[in-house]
């Protein structure tokens, strides 16, 4: 999925230019010309929902919210872009309502995913 740029007031860096989704992990390109692998695993661990985002405020929570979604079957989810600067990942089963900012997606590739090239 080829994404059209960011927001002219977003860090360009953080744009996300493309997103190659696999089986179980996906592919995120940025505006800088960084890529990432990532694995859905760590998209759906940071979901920013209402539900969601405060299960990741402390240890114990997030160690609770890790086994939670690790019960779920963490199939390919389906992905919509908003606007022109987040995506929402749909899952087959668990929370779909997180929209992922460039941003937040940049940061979770930084910390959980495997840069590539």
């Amino acid at each position: 999925m080829v994404l059209d740029g960011g927001l002219d007031n977003m860090d360009e860096s953080n744009s996300l230019t493309d997103l190659e989704r696999g089986k179980e992990d996906c592919v995120m390109r940025f505006a800088d010309g960084k890529s990432f692998r990532l694995d859905y695993l760590e998209i759906r661990l940071a979901c920013p929902c209402a539900k969601c985002g405060p299960r990741q405020e402390n240890e114990q929570r997030i160690i609770e919210f890790r086994e939670e979604v690790m019960r779920f079957q963490l199939d390919k989810p389906k992905t919509e872009l908003v606007g022109r600067y987040g995506l929402r990942f749909s899952w087959p089963s668990g929370c779909s309502s997180g929209i992922f900012s460039f941003p937040l997606l940049r940061g979770v590739c930084e910390e959980k995913g495997a840069l590539i090239d």
